[in-house]
């Protein structure tokens, strides 16, 4: 099961992670999915550098959505978080050491699906948590989904080595 994740993130359990029964609080998965997720998409960067033509290229524009606000960079075009789920299997403790997969399952028009699996780092039959991300791909002025731009589907068929054609 383990093997089909392209990713590995290892995590850090810090004290601050940690509830009062002394494991991990159920809400710090989702950021351990985050970390992992952003991770993922960092080594995406050498596939976007490499892809030819425009639609790499963001168009750059002051913010009009009150909702979206995108600071100094003002990029238009970007991801935003849909849904995030979490099935939870053993507890995690501060002496775990254990690191987050994360794939990518399916390419939709304007959005996609990440798998996260949190597993022990050494014993990988030891699963922690599992866990799903709906992403979108958005146009930040309109707060509307865009599609998503042909170079991030080209990368993640490089990362995934498998091929997400564009539905119709």
């Amino acid at each position: 099961m383990s093997e089909r994740f392209p990713c590995w993130y290892p995590l850090q359990i810090r004290f601050r992670d940690l509830d009062p029964l002394a494991h991990v609080n159920n809400a710090v998965y989702f950021t351990y999915f985050e970390e992992a997720r952003s991770y993922y998409l960092s080594l995406l960067e050498r596939w976007l550098k490499e892809w030819p033509g425009e639609e790499a290229i963001q168009e750059r524009q002051s913010a009009e959505n009150p909702r979206i606000q995108t600071g100094p960079r003002a990029t238009r075009y970007g991801l935003l978080v849909k849904e995030v789920s979490c099935t939870y299997e053993l507890p995690l403790i501060r002496s775990d050491r254990a690191e987050v997969g994360v794939r990518v399952s399916h390419v939709g028009r304007t959005s996609f699906i990440m798998e996260h699996q949190i597993r022990d780092a050494h014993n990988h039959e030891r699963v922690f948590a599992t866990g799903r991300s709906v992403m979108v791909w958005c146009d930040y002025q309109t707060g509307r989904p865009h599609p998503l731009p042909p170079a991030l589907r080209h990368a993640f068929e490089q990362m995934e080595g498998r091929s997400f054609p564009t539905p119709e």
